[in-house]
């Protein structure tokens, strides 16, 4: 539920309505205008039928928790059609109408969801989000809500369900903006998702959809980010203690194909052909429609650097120029410089190469990093090929830039969270500090005696299993 008046919290769902009829969630998401209104009746939810266990025949009480309508919902519900901002219906509304519906398309583009102003065909499942009308249509107060959706019971995701985002209250220059964000709300509620308020690192929430937050701008997406839910202040979230809204999404629907623009990138210093030294900052201006997540600074083909984007201000995150400074321990010679730009769900730009020199080119591997070989006067490192658990002596030779030196040697290994099962290959264990990400470390190997068994068979067949699961560990794709 999303409220206008900050009295009141609007986590609160009301009655369960219709289940899914099977494991696999509907893909549609319709958005309806309600041209010439359109008529909602009061009773269990089912999308298909008009019918929502929304609306209140009575008066709703409201309070910290939200709205319960005590008096139930039967009866008919006549909700008003769209209108813009100067009242208008019909064509003369298609403009802004058809802004927010690109909108909405483009925060459920990375997930596998069809968004459309009409129902599927053939009586299929889908979940319904009126955009039109006002609260008082279905028995609530203006000054209350903006928005209502049903719950979801167990956290599972639902269909044929109707949430309402009352788009005929919106008013202000960010109107289109704020009906589309109500909207996004109130339809992903039906998915399970909670309200947001921080990111785990501390961050504001106010770049998610799901917030009621206000302290920062732009536009809204469903973010790939752990956070904490509230509504004006922290809370766990309601299907488990952090919420990753992008994640959620890809979980039920699968990933779609992100329609929202790529980052742009510019690398105005150095210019291929020119010199750096120790301390140099390579100067990289960067913007996305998402925001920028991160940049990556790499050097012959090996990431030495990342810088997290920019913080979001009261008009979203502005277009910024990002010093990248080279590290101290890139060794001299011939430098292929690459910028790359990320958004939060990993769209990627990257810079065309820079060829610049540091010192002199090298002549031989001495002079440059542990590892690395020199060819024509480029100091590198082979593509890496360390799985968990094999023996190395640098970092990079490991699939996962991880080199362990303990008293067991020196080997590759990966990050974990400490306690979260299956967070490590078999035969190695997680440590660190609970809860945190620590790394895989080899299992002490107990010594003494098993009983003897007259089936060398078995025997054969057991010592077989033990080997195969310290042998086959899984394997894990290069981090870039």
């Amino acid at each position: 539920m999303r409220c206008l008046a900050s009295l009141f919290i609007a986590a609160i769902f009301l009655a369960p309505g219709l289940a899914a009829a099977d494991s696999q969630i509907s893909p549609y998401v319709v958005i309806e205008r309600c041209k010439g209104g359109c008529m909602i009746h009061g009773g269990l939810d089912d999308a298909r039928a008009k019918s929502s266990s929304l609306p209140c025949a009575g008066v709703p009480v409201c309070g910290g928790g939200g709205c319960l309508c005590q008096a139930g919902s039967s009866g008919d519900y006549v909700i008003e059609e769209f209108q813009n901002a100067a009242g208008q219906t019909g064509a003369a509304a298609d403009d802004e109408w058809n802004a927010i519906l690109n909108c909405i398309r483009e925060l459920y583009s990375p997930y596998g969801v069809i968004v459309s102003e009409t129902p599927p065909a053939g009586g299929l499942s889908f979940n319904l989000g009126i955009a039109a009308g006002r609260p008082e249509n279905i028995g609530y107060s203006s000054n209350q809500i903006a928005g209502i959706a049903p719950g979801t019971p167990g956290c599972d995701p639902r269909e044929n369900v109707i949430s309402f985002s009352f788009a005929n209250i919106y008013r202000g220059p960010r109107r289109v903006q704020d009906i589309c964000e109500t909207i996004a709300q109130e339809t992903a509620h039906a998915y399970g998702l909670d309200h947001a308020f921080e990111f785990s690192d501390g961050r504001s929430a106010c770049t998610d959809p799901m917030t009621y937050r206000t302290d920062c701008g732009g536009q809204k997406f469903f973010r790939n980010d752990l956070a904490k839910c509230g509504e004006f202040g922290s809370r766990p979230c309601a299907c488990g203690g952090f919420q990753n809204s992008h994640q959620r999404l890809i979980s039920i629907f699968g990933p779609g194909t992100p329609i929202t623009a790529p980052p742009t990138l510019n690398v105005s210093s150095p210019t291929s052909g020119g010199t750096i030294t120790n301390g140099s900052a390579i100067l990289a201006t960067a913007a996305a429609q998402r925001g920028i997540a991160k940049l990556e600074l790499w050097l012959n083909d090996y990431r030495w650097l990342t810088v997290k984007g920019a913080p979001f201000g009261p008009e979203g995150q502005p277009e910024t120029t990002y010093p990248l400074v080279l590290p101290q321990t890139v060794p001299d010679g011939v430098i292929d410089i690459v910028v790359k730009a990320f958004d939060d769900i990993n769209v990627e730009t990257d810079s065309p190469v820079i060829t610049v020199t540091k010192g002199q080119p090298c002549t031989s591997a001495d002079s440059c990093a542990k590892g690395q070989q020199c060819e024509a006067g480029k100091c590198f490192w082979a593509t890496p090929t360390g799985q968990v658990g094999d023996s190395c002596d640098y970092p990079q030779f490991c699939e996962s830039e991880l080199c362990l030196d303990t008293t067991d040697g020196m080997y590759c290994s990966q990050s974990c969270v400490v306690g979260v099962v299956d967070s490590c290959p078999t035969g190695f264990t997680c440590e660190g500090a609970a809860g945190e990400t620590g790394s895989c470390v080899r299992e002490a190997v107990e010594s003494g005696c098993c009983s003897a068994s007259d089936d060398s068979r078995s025997a054969a067949l057991l010592s077989f299993g033990v080997l195969g699961a310290l042998v086959a560990r899984p394997r894990r794709r290069r981090r870039r």
